[in-house]
């Protein structure tokens, strides 16, 4: 059964010379179901359009799929164990790319659902830059 939640969302990009955190209030809803763990949420672009997410979040493993207006996909996943090849939606279209994951940190309890996820993205064999995230979700009811 699905839960409503209060999700904070706190990213820290790093490089550009530059860190600068991004944070995301919203609500969401939260379901956990054979050991894995699901948010869904949206957030609207600068122009408008309405992004539907959804975080998949299971041992070793994060997936971060992004839907919305138009042909908008993009499907960033997380693995500890392995670089993962992506597909993220810029504003000048589809890139890929490739994630290197440092670390994933899940913390649940009663009252709330915690990710840090620490990774790098890579372009054509370059570091694009460095990611913090935090996703925190507390359980309205």
């Amino acid at each position: 059964m699905a839960r409503k939640v209060w999700l904070t969302i706190t990213g820290i990009q790093k490089g550009f010379d530059q860190e600068e955190p991004v944070t995301l209030v919203t609500e969401g809803s939260y379901i956990h179901k054979n050991g894995v763990h699901y948010i869904f949420y949206s957030e609207r672009t600068e122009e408008g359009a309405v992004i539907k997410n959804r975080l998949t979040i299971s041992p070793g493993n994060v997936e971060l799929r992004k839907t919305g207006a138009g042909n908008f996909n993009s499907v960033l996943i997380f693995d500890t164990e392995h670089n993962k090849n992506c597909l993220y939606q810029s504003p000048a279209g589809p890139m890929e790319l490739m994630s290197d994951t440092k670390k994933i940190r899940v913390l649940h309890g009663d009252a709330h659902f915690k990710l840090q996820l620490k990774y790098s993205l890579i372009m054509n064999g370059m570091l694009v830059s460095d990611y913090d995230l935090t996703v925190l979700a507390k359980f309205m009811e």
